[in-house]
C-alpha cells in the first residue's frame, strides 16, 4: 500500500508540474469538460442595417481628381512693366489657350520664341492689322477688353515652348 500511495504521489506531482491536474480517476469528467472551451462570437448584431441611410453629406467624387479646366489662363504683367514670359510643355497636337487684358489702341504681341509652335489669336472683331509671321503675333486692338489666344504644337515631338507677351501703346518703343 505504500508503494501504491508513493506512486500515487510521485504521479500526482509529475501531473502538476506539466500542467495537469490531479483530479481523481474517478470524478465527474462530464461536468468539467466544457469548462476552458470559447464562446462562440456574436455574429447577430455584426451586419450593417440594410435600412441605413446613405451619408448624403459627403460629394461621390470629393478625393477625385479634377478635370484640367478648358477656361484659357490669365497672364498677368508685373507692376511697371509691359510684358511677361510664360514656359509650358505641348505634347504633339496640343493647344493651350491665354487670355490678356489690353486697352484700346494698344498693340499686342505675342512672341514663341522660335521654339515651333502656332499661335492663333482667338478673339476677332476687337483688333485691325493682325499679322502672324515666324512665329510672332502682332495686333492693334480696336477695343479694350480681353484677348484670347492660343499656342498650338503642331510637331510630333513634346515641345517645351515659351511666350513672350508684350502690350505696349502705339507709338511707344
Amino acid at each position: 500500500m505504500l508503494k501504491q500511495t508513493t506512486l500515487i504521489s510521485f504521479l500526482g506531482l509529475s501531473l502538476m508540474a506539466c500542467g495537469g491536474t490531479t483530479t481523481p480517476v474517478n470524478s465527474n469528467a462530464a461536468n468539467t469538460a466544457n469548462t476552458n472551451t470559447a464562446k462562440p462570437a456574436n455574429t447577430a448584431n455584426t451586419a450593417a442595417p440594410t435600412n441605413a441611410p446613405a451619408n448624403t453629406n459627403t460629394p461621390a467624387n470629393s478625393t477625385a481628381a479634377k478635370p484640367a479646366s478648358n477656361e484659357p489662363k490669365r497672364l498677368n504683367f508685373p507692376k511697371g512693366t509691359t510684358n511677361t514670359i510664360e514656359y509650358f510643355d505641348l505634347e504633339p497636337g496640343e493647344a493651350k489657350q491665354f487670355v490678356v487684358g489690353a486697352a484700346k489702341g494698344q498693340n499686342l504681341v505675342v512672341d514663341n520664341g522660335g521654339d515651333g509652335s502656332q499661335i492663333t489669336l482667338i478673339t476677332k472683331g476687337k483688333t485691325v492689322d493682325v499679322t502672324n509671321e515666324g512665329g510672332r503675333l502682332d495686333a492693334t486692338t480696336t477695343a479694350g477688353g480681353d484677348f484670347v489666344f492660343e499656342v498650338k504644337n503642331t510637331g510630333k515631338a513634346k515641345l517645351k515652348a515659351s511666350i513672350n507677351v508684350m502690350i505696349e501703346n502705339i507709338g511707344d518703343d
